[in-house]
């Protein structure tokens, strides 16, 4: 098949740490590595849209209704993985699906993607969590909406590395739903090693975040790492943890459980689903006691590794997810 890929435009010149264009990155490999070929469409290129089998479109915003109203018209083979990260309760999801007026160009994305459904072959969720907004938000035909897994990145797994007694989080720091606030009371409360990894944001939020930490001995702030380190700290660490008040999967979090890293994990939106019941610590985001007691009860779990590990590279390993996304593709050819 030959397939286009389009990223919704930040994520063009953004870092591989973009959620979204990891996705994206992740397949499009895995389909060469099967003999597709994958164009990464460049916003400044010029396309002959009928050659391709499937157009296949990631990130969720305003100029999604353009290219796919627009592009669908050209080759009927548009499909789209929205990316949806939310807890909005769902009748007011439904709501402001409902609100708009496109004559005057007044609508939000969410009304713009009710408006262009029609348009798109098949939608591609990652979870059921999120493949339930799509259908009940939006009123998609259940037979639309697919789900296709996130896959991790299987690199730089060591399993001869001795684990060590500290608590690892990696993402955007100042970010407000990643709730690495709480997560640093927790720390402080509670007493177990802590070390941040990711974006810090700009002076200002980074500043906040020091002030917050004060001069706790037992939380580290790393910033910007390599891929290579951060695959050191998820084969070095005990605990990994994504307290987040929202989030739609969590790719970092599936990579720390591939390294062996015991999990614990925000009981709300769709990361769960990935584990099973039993195999994490599932936490109330909006708890600094939830946070602290469950990431103490992960530091003594000696039992949940390695079984989760084994279990999570059999479902959700790159060639099984991509060979699910073909199957779809194909369904619409």
């Amino acid at each position: 098949m030959k397939i286009a890929f389009i990223m919704y435009p930040g994520a063009c010149y953004m870092g591989a740490g973009d959620g979204s264009k990891m996705q994206a990155e992740i397949w499009a490999r895995e389909l060469e590595r099967k003999g597709h070929q994958v164009d990464r469409i460049n916003p400044w290129g010029h396309y002959d849209w009928k050659q391709y089998d499937i157009v296949h479109v990631f990130g969720f915003g305003l100029w999604n209704y353009d290219i796919i109203h627009w592009g669908s018209g050209i080759n009927p083979n548009f499909v789209f993985s929205p990316i949806i990260d939310t807890n909005t309760p769902m009748w007011k999801y439904r709501l402001a699906t409902r609100f708009g007026c496109e004559r005057l160009r007044l609508y939000s994305q969410n009304y713009a993607l009710r408006r262009y459904k029609d348009d798109v072959k098949l939608f591609f969720a990652r979870t059921e969590y999120e493949a339930d907004y799509l259908r009940q938000g939006y009123d998609i035909a259940a037979e639309k909406v697919c789900i296709v897994p996130l896959s991790y990145r299987d690199d730089h797994y060591d399993a001869a590395i001795t684990k060590e007694s500290f608590c690892l989080f990696t993402g955007t720091m100042t970010q407000p739903r990643k709730n690495v606030p709480r997560l640093v009371e927790a720390a402080k409360k509670y007493g177990f090693q802590l070390k941040l990894a990711g974006n810090t944001g700009n002076t200002e939020s980074e500043a906040m975040l020091r002030k917050l930490i004060g001069n706790a001995p037992n939380i580290e702030i790393l910033g910007f790492v390599s891929d290579e380190e951060l695959a050191r700290l998820y084969n070095r660490a005990k605990v990994f943890a994504l307290p987040s008040l929202n989030e739609g999967v969590g790719l970092v979090a599936l990579e720390a459980a591939i390294h062996g890293c015991n999990m614990v994990i925000t009981s709300l939106g769709g990361p769960k689903e990935y584990y099973g019941k039993g195999s994490v610590q599932l936490v109330d985001p909006f708890s600094v006691d939830s946070i602290g007691q469950a990431v103490m009860r992960a530091m003594d779990d000696n039992t949940s590794q390695p079984l989760l590990r084994q279990r999570l590279m059999s479902q959700y390993n790159v060639s099984a997810c991509v060979d699910k996304l073909t199957e779809y593709y194909q369904r619409i050819l």
